[in-house]
């Protein structure tokens, strides 16, 4: 994590203003913790990545999804390029079909639920792109991009930290984007909500998730998916509802061949 990424970091419990309890020097801050000058609430950092969340303190759908994907991440880059394969395109493809609908503007560009790192190849070889956070729920996950950053070389500060309690201040990012996990969040509406808080004015935001035929698919070949939900998942709908109707250029589209949807929409610019 950069020294200059404190400045984007609030407790995201209770929003007051961290300070770290090293002192920061120069180039990467990788051990020590933040404290919050609020609440007092301590996140400790490991590996320069600082952690927001305790999986045992997670509730919902949350913490089996989290335990499933921390050992799923050993796979995941794998298991996706299969996938695609099986829904009739590429790896490539389909996520050139998604970024391209990002509008970085030269700017901070913030992935919720970052994985193991698979979009960040395509994010980083874009010249409208100049700064990568990526937030996730799974520490193996975490670990996993972690892995891939170092071994590249790539500047990409990442987090631990829950997608319905974002550790951002209000209009930090040029671009805010989720790939996958929304559906089954705990609170899709506190989710949404906090991509739109941390978003600049004018902001496209996009959030993709499988539809219910993606859903079904996942029931028979993830192992762990269809165990988490103990018999009671819902019938998969793209969150619509959700986008408060104060948002602009709402649009959904299916991607991948119908396998996700794509929901994208426009937070307004401040008018005086």
């Amino acid at each position: 994590m950069k020294t200059t990424t404190l400045d984007l970091l609030i407790c995201p419990t209770c929003h007051g203003n961290l300070s770290l309890d090293i002192p920061p020097g120069n180039g990467n801050i990788k051990t020590g913790s933040l404290t919050c000058s609020s609440c007092k609430n301590n996140y400790p950092i490991k590996q320069g990545i600082p952690r927001f969340i305790r999986e045992d303190e997670l509730v919902g759908l949350n913490k089996p999804f989290a335990r499933m994907y921390n050992w799923f991440s050993w796979i995941y880059s794998a298991f996706s390029k299969i996938g695609f394969l099986f829904i009739g395109t590429t790896d490539s493809r389909a996520r050139r079909e998604v970024l391209a609908r990002l509008e970085p503007n030269g700017g901070k560009v913030l992935e919720v639920s970052i994985g193991p790192g698979v979009n960040l190849p395509f994010l980083l070889s874009s010249p409208s792109v100049s700064e990568i956070y990526g937030l996730d729920i799974s520490i193996g996950q975490l670990n996993r991009c972690n892995a891939l950053v170092r071994r590249r070389g790539w500047l990409v500060d990442l987090f631990l930290g829950n997608g319905e309690e974002l550790p951002f201040k209000e209009e930090s990012f040029d671009s805010v984007f989720h790939i996958g996990g929304i559906n089954f969040f705990s609170n899709q509406q506190k989710a949404i909500n906090e991509m739109i808080r941390v978003a600049k004015p004018g902001t496209k935001i996009i959030i993709c998730d499988e539809n219910e035929s993606g859903a079904q698919w996942y029931e028979k070949f993830l192992p762990g998916f269809k165990g988490a939900f103990q018999g009671q998942r819902e019938k998969v709908i793209a969150p619509v509802d959700l986008v408060p109707d104060t948002m602009l250029d709402l649009k959904l589209d299916n991607i991948w061949n119908g396998f996700m949807y794509c929901l994208e929409f426009r937070k307004p610019l401040i008018t005086t």
